[in-house]
Formats: C-alpha cells, sequence, structure tokens
C-alpha cells in the first residue's frame, strides 16, 4: 500500500471566523458547497461518507470529526476509506477575512498503473475539486453573510 500523499489548498473568505467554523463543524452542510467529484455524500453530526470521482479511479472515504479547535477542525479515516484525513485551519486576519486551508492526506491506487494515473491524471482531479470546493463554500458563505447585513430587524430587506 502506499504511504498517504497530502495535498493542501487555500482561500480567503471574507466573514467571521465563528461562520466558518459552524459550517465546517457540522457535516450534514458540506454537500451543499462540494464540488462534483464528491458524490453519494451522506453524513450525520459527526461523519460523513462520499465517493470522489476522477476519469478511471473512484475513492470510497469514509471520515469521522475527531477534534475541533478554535481554529482548526480535523476530520480522520473512520474504517475503510482512502483518505486518511482532512484538516481545516482558520488564520484570522481581520474581523471578517480569514485565510482558510485544507489540507487531504490520501493513499493513492498502488502499482505502476496507480503511480502513472495519480501522476497524469488523478492529482490535478483532486486539486481542482478541492478548489472548486473551498470556491463553493467562500460563495455560499459570503452570501449568507451579505444577506444577513442587508435584512432589516423587521424582516425586510434593506435597499
Amino acid at each position: 500500500m502506499p504511504a498517504p500523499i497530502t495535498i493542501r489548498e487555500d482561500v480567503h473568505i471574507h466573514v467571521p471566523v465563528a461562520a466558518i467554523h459552524r459550517r465546517l463543524s457540522d457535516p450534514t452542510t458540506h454537500d451543499d458547497w462540494l464540488s462534483p467529484h464528491f458524490q453519494h455524500y451522506t453524513a450525520d453530526a459527526d461523519s460523513c461518507a462520499f465517493a470522489v470521482v476522477f476519469p478511471g479511479r473512484t475513492e470510497a472515504v469514509r471520515l469521522r470529526r475527531d477534534g475541533s479547535e478554535a481554529r482548526a477542525i480535523l476530520y480522520v479515516r473512520d474504517g475503510s476509506s482512502d483518505w486518511e484525513s482532512v484538516t481545516w485551519a482558520m488564520h484570522v486576519e481581520g474581523q471578517h477575512e480569514v485565510h482558510l486551508t485544507v489540507e487531504v492526506a490520501y493513499r493513492p491506487a498502488g502499482g505502476p498503473f496507480g503511480t502513472v494515473g495519480e501522476v497524469l491524471v488523478h492529482r490535478a482531479h483532486r486539486t481542482q475539486a478541492l478548489r472548486d470546493s473551498l470556491w463553493n463554500l467562500k460563495q455560499a458563505l459570503e452570501t449568507e453573510a451579505q444577506a444577513s447585513l442587508q435584512a432589516a430587524p423587521d424582516g425586510t430587506v434593506k435597499a
């Protein structure tokens, strides 16, 4: 079995860190913003399972939340899974500015075909799946924040 490989992506999000922490701590909301590479998503309050689909490869992933601190959330392998862990780190740069980093540790397919597939195809698709998901999360959180700023206390929307 190949050794785990890590891949890391990041994005700046213009909302309070608490909003990001709430969203990432609740795996039942993740399928709202994950890229189309993530399929057959199921979750409960502390864990999730899904398939990550790339050309010529599907990875089965089962993760459970293992830890949550003020600025980090860790999901680890739960039983049989091609992914070892997903770590979300939130670096506060201002009241409404957070640099969010996600790091995925996974095991690529073994053997010579697995190595070639990882280098030529799967790593690029995996990276794009993470980038798309981060962008979707950013858009969802910033849209929600903007809508809540525009809503008046009486339920009307400010112009």
